[in-house]
Order: C-alpha cells, then structure tokens, then sequence
C-alpha cells in the first residue's frame, strides 16, 4: 500500500505526544471504573441534587394560562391531545429579542425553535436559546416575594409600592439590566418624570457600551453597530467573537458569516475571515487566518492598521504617519491590502470590552471603506442611554457610599455579584435605607435587599422589544407564571403607579399607540408571526465628526500595553456572566474549545505553562496543577489548563463559576455539580478586560473534568479538509483514494458481483421497500462552527439526562452528538481548529446490530439504526462494536426517583417531552434521527397524499432545526431533488472510516478554507 496522504489532527496535547500512556488510555473502551458506581453516595441523594437538570424538576404548580383554560368534557377546537401547538414568542438575550417558536402540548411549553420569520433567528437558535425551556422548570427559581427575607406576596407588595413611592421628591437610584421594550422605557420615563430625584443606570456586566461611546467618538452620535456580513468578501475580527452565544446577535451573525461559505461546486467562491485575537474563539476557530496578539494589544495593532490604510484610502487622516510595534508586521500590509482592495465590501469589528478609542478607530475604518451602508449600518436606537453607563454606575455606587441615596430599585440585575470588584457594592448597598430588587433567583443581590420580587420567566409573561438589528416583536407566554412573578414591566408599573397590572393590557396599549386603524388584525398577525414588520431602527447616514482627529491623536499618544503577564476576563462560553449557573444543560455542555465541564480553568500558552512549571496530566488524570493569580492585590487560585494557540504571557479567565446559594446545579456540592472559581473579583473598573498580573504555581491540584479524550477514534480518518484552490484543483479531495492513495477495500469486487451500493459485505445486505422514504443526513463541516447548540437541541428534544461532573469524568456523558474539536497540524502553538457533530451514523450494515443478543438493535423499513429500550438487557456489546463510538450507556434509574417516587412526579412527567421514550438505568441510548418527528411526518403525508414520503424540509431533525449555520441537511435519500440527496452527490461528500464498510447513512461534506497567498 502507498503511504496514508494525511493530516495531522488531534484534539489534545495527550494524542498529540501519542506516548505509550496515552495509547494505553485510548485503548480502554472505557475508562476505569466507568462500569460501576463505586462511590458512597446514594443514587437518590445524587438525584435529589441534580434537580432540575435530570428532570427538568420540581414544580409546585404548573398549569396553563387561565385565557385558555377549558374543560376537556368539551374539548377545544385547536386542540388535540397528543398533537402539539406552536407560537410565536421572543426571547430577551442582553436587552435585544430572539423571534422563536414554541412548542405547546396541552398547555405545556416543552422546546423553542429559531423563528423563520424573525431576522434575528431565521430559524436558528443559540445554547442560550435552546436551554431557557429548562429556565422555567428549574425548581430553584425564586417562588415569591421576601420582604426581610421572609415570604411575602405581590399584593403586599404592591401595598409597600403604594406608600413608598408615593413620596415622589426621594433620591432614588434605578439600576436596570439592558432592555429594549418600548413598554418598559414607556414606563422608564414616566418613573423619571414622577421621581424629580431619580436617575436611571443600565447596567450590564459585558453590554457594548464601549461600541456606543466610539461611535460617540466617531460620528458624534451614540449609535450601536450592526453588521450586514451577507455582503462582506473580507472580515476581520479583532478579538472580536462574533459568533459565540456570548454575543447578544450571534446566531444572525452565525447565519450571515456561514451563508457565504457554502460552496457546492469547483465555481463557488466564499468571503474570507480574519481573526486576531489573544484566546482561541469560535470565531477564530473559523477564521481562515489567525494571529495571537495579546488583548492589551489590539489597540496599538488597530492603530497600526489605521495608519496603513490610511495611505490607501482616504478619510483616514487621523492616522497618517503614525507607527508602532505592529507597524512592520506582515499582517498589517496584507489587511491594509485586502481591506483596500475589498472597500465597500469588508467588515471590520472589534470586541465589545475593548476601549471606546479602539472602536471609534473601527467605526472610522469602515466608513472610510466605504462599508457603512453596505456591511455595516449605524442604528440609532431609542432605548441607549444618553450618557455613559460605566462612568454612571460608578457615580451612583459613590452616591450610595456616602448615604445619598434613599431608595434603589435594581431590575433584573446582580451586581452584588458581577460589579467592578473595586467599587465595592455589597457595602454601598448597606449605606441605603431601602433596596428593591427583581429577579429570578434569590442571588447574591436578593439576599441584601428590602424586597426581593420574583420575577416571570419570559415563557410566562407578556413583553415586548426589539431586536439587535431593530426588527419590533412580542414576547407571547406559554404559560401562566409558575410562581405568580412579576415582568419587568408589571414590577416597573408597580413602582410607577402603586397598583398591580395586567403585563397584556400594558403591551397592547403600547401596540394600540402604533396603529391608526385596523389594531385587532395587525395584532393577531404580530401574535401568529412574532414580528411586526412595520418599524425597525433607523440607519444614519453617517460622517466623521468634528472633535475625531483630536481624540485619535490623544489616543494614539498614550497607548499602553501590560508589561509581563496580563489576565483577561470574558464571559463564560456557556455560562455567559452567570446568570445561567443553574441550568445543567449549559454546565454539562463541554466548553467549545477546551472540552471541560463543569468548570472554568486559567487558560494559557504552552510557553507560559512550562514558565510556570505546568505540567499536563497524563493520559485518563484528571488532577490539574493550580496556580495562585493576584492583580491590584486581590488574589484566587484557579486549575490550570494549556490551551494550543493561546497568545504567550497571558491568562484568560471566564465569569459565571463559583455561586453559592442560588440553586443546587450552580453550588458546589460533594463532586456532583458545579465547582469553579469566582473570578470577578479580579475585574475593577480600570481593567474591565486585562490586566497586569502575578501568576505562580501552587501545590496544590484540582480535579477536573474534560470529554476532550473520551470515545477517540484512535487516530482513525474522521476529517478531511482542502483549501478553496485545492478543491478547484482536485474536486475529489476528500474521496477515499485521494486521501489514502488507494481505493476502499472490497469495492472492485463487489462490483465485480453487480452490488454498486459499496465494497463487498461479510453480512446479508438490507433490503428496504420503494414505497417507504429511506432517510440520510449530511453534516456540511464549512459551516459548522462548533456553537454546541445541537447537543442542547438534542438533549431537550430527547429527555437526556444530565449526569454531573463526577460521572462525566467517569466518561459516561449521554450527550446524543459529540462534537469533537480537532487541532490541526503538529504545532502546538499555533494550531488550526476545527469541529465535527458526531451523531449515529445510521449504518445499513451497522455493527451494534451484528452483536445484539436480544436484538434489541434494529433496522427500519426507512433506513433508521432503531433501539427498543424494553429489549435492552444493558451487555453494552453494541457499544463496544461501534467504531464511531456514538452509543450511550444509562447508569442512572432517573424516571423511578422523580416520576414516582420523587418530588411532584406528575409535575415532572408533564415537564416531558410526551413524544419521547423515558429510558431507564441499564439501556443504551442514541441518536434516533429523531423518530418522533419523522413519524409524525409520515402520518401528515399519509393522511394528506396517501405515501408516507413527506415532502422535502417537511421532517427536521432537533440538531438541524437549531443550528445557526444550517451546517446540517437531513431528508429523503429516495428523493433525487432532496437536498440532502444532492449533497450526497457532491464531490466534497465522504462517509466517516468508509473502509469498514458500515455504509452509514450520516455523511460529512469536507471542509474549504479560503487563505490569503500573501499569508501562506
């Protein structure tokens, strides 16, 4: 045999060394003492824990609104037991809304989809997105109001609001999450009409205010950024992760940025990414090109590409002959070159905690270019403050220290928890005499306050809002509220008017001032379509104003960067700033990059662990060396973690770790649920991003657990990836001969026999009917981007269980799709990353099937790898038959604790998706193409055309309807104009170690990359 045409992939420096250790470790099916649960502690006590993450647990009522209650003596028109409904809603993501679709069954929301309708959406969804269904069933949400900390109600409440507020000449401090409803900021200006002494600070702990103050800088205008990049050729990232759940437009950024990669022929083209940046992101994972720059240098390398362009274009004055360190650096030339070159179709963006003089540089970049307009547009929205938040909060934190505040109202925010460490606010709030506070958990911030007021998941409120881009849309409930919470508008409105309101009748009095005439139909088709189509933000033409040049040149005259280590703090890719900390979901749900779960770790260099004397584990440990972190005095210790491609001399941190006291998910408790460390108090107001720090290694370890190593493929083919040129050069890369320089095994002969279905099989082939449908998917790698959100999608379609951080370590997660994360290359420092969604293959010849004493594995009349639970006798045969390692194994008896013995197990049942099996301990789980939806389907096209074959894009699958990136097809192989039949017959379609003949009906279309020559 010729040698194996390859690239080198690997997803950890383990398999990269590939020593003896590691090899052992890869060579155990499962990792010791996965088989059994061997520890002292009781699977009751453990469920007891997990709550609602299991379960989806623990309600004390759950019951329909009371709109639509109706005795089931006489059944109402629309509606069908066992038939679910959909409606239209929205979800507020950092003050901007999300148009999705909910799923009802009798009364009961059980999934949100992305809104095709609505442009923030179009269909897809983030992780975000995708876990707030398990948001509203948590059981650790705040059940009422406490006044003193002792159980109050909203009536009471609303008595307190009536006497307190009546005296309208108090200093009073409202400190607000974003938010973009024009209700709210209805009732917003009425509270500061009434209140002659109140001021109002929005307060979010990652917001853009940095974008809006540069755009002050810029335009003379506070306006926010929006990016159209459908129409960019050219995008370049600075530390920007625009794709990332974290970022409040993501998933119509994600959409955007993957629609112009699609490529189906040697003809296509697609845009080209740039990504400089100090940490790897999913942005940057998907970049054509990266650089490693630390954080506190992206502001003298955007400087330094100002000044480059600006002997390019014009517009750019401000700039012209200045230099700096980057000014020589190669990159700059070749994006000076390509910016200019692709003026009027480029995107330049830069990441929200970077200074307001870095994006005012960027806003002046892209009007120059002539992309303002084009790719990018300059929205004036009504709901941005008319000063600076930042400069605000700290003013009213200083107020409040020195007693000169009387009231303060605090909406939806936390800043107990998430303020500047130095503004100390827990001891300011102590110098106010009254504290009311809204929110969802009793948090850090609840604890302390006068009143605490629970409030209204959005699933069970009415609101109403924008979204990033400006699109108007309604949050519609899909239930009545749990707890009898408030919105914050019914709460806001309390304050106002001293009497509790009806959240409906004050969103549709905001409607009802929109329209002239005809209110009641625009109503009902803004209700059934979730969007109102007829005002958006408006786009200002805008210019450089007068005071820029001055201000860059004071800018460019006192860049700094940190000197030695620095320390930056982000969001947490799952987590976001915390507020999520209690959905298990999102903390199983392994980081994007690293792989860990349950955890946030030091991210660094391998040059700056072997610095500090870090050593990575060896192969199946999972104690990590800590190390000690102080800045401006203030220290932690936090588990240590080598990140390939990681900028040198510097740290990344993530918020949303380390609660106490909100729920049982995101406290620590024995090694079942979230650890992590607290890592705001290193965060002040001088260094909301970097800082300068001391780091050192301690003695001590922690455990951490990470699925970056579990079910690998050895090595095996499993990714297959060209550049744009290659592909034009040799359309048949990615085919099997290209890559191994041979022909699969058994192919030859088996055609030598008539069988051109594939290589010759040891095992009788399948046969399936014509007049059944024969279903396939094909996973597009050019899109994907590694988000995750189809592991959340699956999970909450499927009912799969959360198992917490000491089985996942176990290798025992049930996550229904791997979504493995490879590095490219032999280089450790500067590696390429790319993902790949592992599913069931679906194999025709499947070897689970082979292997089954009880067959309990089966085949399909329609080509679905199926499992009957009940036949299941848990020998876990077929998993160790399985080569792509996609089965799971339930250790847990779940549904016994909580559906019958447990808390509230009607509650439970009902919190369910009714559509989906309930697995028991002892049967092994997969990927079911999710069968429900198909069936219901093929029952619609029966009734409706007399064959079970539904139409094309009629059947989706969870993981396909939430990706942001359309990176998944699913359909009907039979159908030769189904779209996925079509990808199939592209020559970038290969099947995963087709060598093994398993003929698996999941395929993957090749990865393209589109680099700049002037960089290779």
């Amino acid at each position: 045999m010729s040698e194996v045409k390859q690239t080198t992939y690997w997803k950890s420096l383990k398999e990269l060394a590939n020593n003896q250790e590691y090899q052992k470790f890869a060579e155990r099916e499962f990792p010791e003492n996965a088989t059994e649960l061997t520890d002292g502690v009781s699977r009751r006590g453990f469920l007891r824990v997990m709550g609602a993450s299991v379960a989806l647990a623990g309600l004390a009522a759950c019951r329909r609104p009371v709109q639509k209650i109706l005795p089931y003596s006489k059944q109402p028109e629309d509606v069908v037991p066992g038939i679910p409904l959909y409606y239209a809603t929205s979800m507020p993501v950092q003050g901007n809304l999300v148009g999705l679709i909910a799923e009802n069954h009798e009364g009961r929301p059980t999934k949100l989809e992305g809104n095709d309708l609505h442009p923030a959406s179009k269909g897809g969804t983030s992780i975000f997105n995708q876990a707030a269904i398990l948001g509203l069933y948590d059981p650790d949400r705040s059940r009422s109001p406490l006044y003193n900390g002792n159980r109050s109600t909203k009536d009471d409440f609303a008595a307190f609001a009536a006497s307190h507020f009546a005296n309208t000449s108090q200093r009073i401090a409202f400190i607000s999450e974003a938010n973009s409803s024009p209700t709210y900021n209805s009732i917003k200006q009425q509270a500061l009409s009434k209140f002659s002494n109140a001021s109002w600070i929005t307060y979010e702990p990652f917001g853009e205010d940095n974008v809006v103050e540069g755009n002050q800088i810029a335009f003379g205008q506070r306006l926010r950024t929006h990016y159209n990049f459908e129409n960019a050729d050219v995008i370049v990232s600075l530390n920007d992760d625009f794709m990332a759940s974290t970022h409040p437009n993501s998933v119509e950024y994600a959409k955007q940025v993957s629609s112009r990669r699609k490529v189906t022929d040697t003809n296509g083209e697609m845009n080209r990414v740039y990504a400089v940046e100090d940490s790897f992101t999913l942005t940057g994972s998907y970049a054509d090109h990266r650089l490693k720059v630390k954080a506190s240098e992206i502001e003298a390398f955007t400087y330094a590409l100002a000044a480059a362009l600006s002997s390019r274009i014009n517009g750019l004055g401000a700039f012209s002959g200045y230099s700096n360190q980057f000014s020589d650096h190669k990159w700059i030339t070749v994006l000076a070159d390509e910016l200019a070159a692709n003026a009027g179709s480029s995107a330049l963006t830069a990441g929200f905690q970077h200074t307001p003089e870095v994006h005012a540089a960027v806003a002046a970049i892209n009007q120059a270019l002539g992309n303002a307009g084009s790719t990018v547009n300059y929205l004036e929205a009504p709901h941005i403050d008319d000063q600076n938040n930042h400069q605000a909060f700290a003013d009213v934190v200083a107020d409040m220290k020195a007693g000169n505040i009387d009231t303060v109202v605090m909406v939806g925010v936390n800043p107990v928890h998430t303020a500047p460490a130095d503004l100390d606010f827990e001891n300011a709030l102590s110098n106010v005499e009254t504290v009311v506070n809204l929110s969802d958990y009793v948090d850090e911030t609840a604890k302390r306050v006068t009143w605490h007021v629970n409030r209204a998941h959005f699933l069970e409120a009415w609101g109403d809002g924008f979204s990033y881009g400006g699109a108007r849309s309604v949050i519609q409930p899909q239930i009545q509220p749990l707890h009898d919470g408030l919105s914050e508008i019914e709460f806001l409105n309390t304050i106002v008017s001293g009497t509790l309101a009806s959240g409906y009748d004050l969103v549709q009095n905001t409607f009802r001032g929109y329209y002239n005439s005809g209110f009641d139909n625009r109503w009902t088709n803004i209700l059934h379509d979730g969007i109102d189509t007829t005002d958006n933000f408006d786009a200002v033409n805008v210019r450089l104003s007068s005071g820029f040049n001055a201000a860059m040149n004071r800018a460019v005259s006192n860049v700094s960067s940190t000197s030695g280590m620095e320390v930056v703090i982000r969001p947490d890719a799952t987590l976001y700033d915390g507020r999520y900390a209690n959905l298990g979901w999102l903390q199983e749900l392994p980081d994007p990059m690293t792989k860990v779960t349950w955890d946030n770790v030091a991210l660094m260099s391998p040059a700056t662990a072997k610095s500090l004397g870090i050593e990575e584990p060896g192969a199946g440990q999972d104690d990590f060396d800590v190390v000690e972190i102080t800045v401006n005095g203030k220290s932690l210790k936090i588990a240590a973690w080598i990140q390939p491609g990681h900028v040198d001399d510097a740290i990344t941190l993530t918020t949303g770790y380390g609660r106490e006291g909100i729920g049982r998910v995101a406290s620590s408790y024995v090694d079942y649920t979230a650890g992590g460390v607290d890592v705001y108090p290193l965060r002040g107001t001088t260094n909301m991003l970097f800082a300068s720090a001391n780091v050192s290694k301690t003695d001590e370890t922690y455990e951490i657990a990470c699925v970056q190593d579990h079910h690998s493929l050895e090595g095996r083919d499993m990714y297959r990836q060209a550049t744009l040129s290659e592909y034009k050069d040799n359309p048949d890369f990615a085919s099997f001969e290209s890559v191994h320089t041979y022909p699969v095994p058994g192919l030859a002969e088996a055609k030598e026999n008539g069988d051109t279905d594939g290589p010759i099989s040891l095992f009788d082939e399948q046969t399936f009917p014509d007049y059944e449908p024969q279903w396939g998917m094909a996973i597009d790698l050019n899109s994907c981007f590694g988000c995750g959100v189809c592991v959340i999608a699956c999970q909450s379609e499927n009912n799969i269980p959360v198992i917490g951080k000491k089985e996942v370590k176990r290798g025992r997660e049930m996550h229904w799709i791997r979504n493995d994360r490879y590095y490219v290359g032999d280089d450790a420092d500067s590696p390429q990353a790319v993902h790949q969604p592992v599913p069931c293959m679906h194999c025709e010849l499947a070897p689970c099937e082979q292997v089954c004493p009880v067959a309990a594995t089966t085949h399909s009349e329609d080509g679905m790898n199926q499992m009957t639970y009940n036949r299941c006798i848990g020998t876990r045969y077929c998993a160790n038959n399985c080569p792509y390692k996609v089965r799971r194994f339930n250790f847990f008896n779940y549904p016994k604790e909580y559906l019958t013995t447990g808390d509230d197990p009607d509650i439970i049942q009902m919190a369910m998706n009714p559509e989906v099996t309930v697995r028991f301990r002892g049967v092994m789980e997969k990927c079911t193409y999710c069968v429900q939806r198909v069936n219901r389907a093929k029952i619609e096209a029966k009734k409706e055309t007399g064959s079970p074959k539904p139409a094309d894009g009629t059947v989706k699958t969870a993981c396909q309807q939430a990706c942001p990136a359309d990176a998944i097809y699913f359909g009907d192989l039979t159908d030769d104009n189904s779209v996925v039949a079509q990808m199939k017959r592209n020559e970038r379609n290969f099947q995963m170690l087709e060598e093994l003949n398993t003929r698996p009906r999941t395929s993957y279309m090749a990865k393209l990359t589109n680099p700049n020559p002037a960089l290779a």
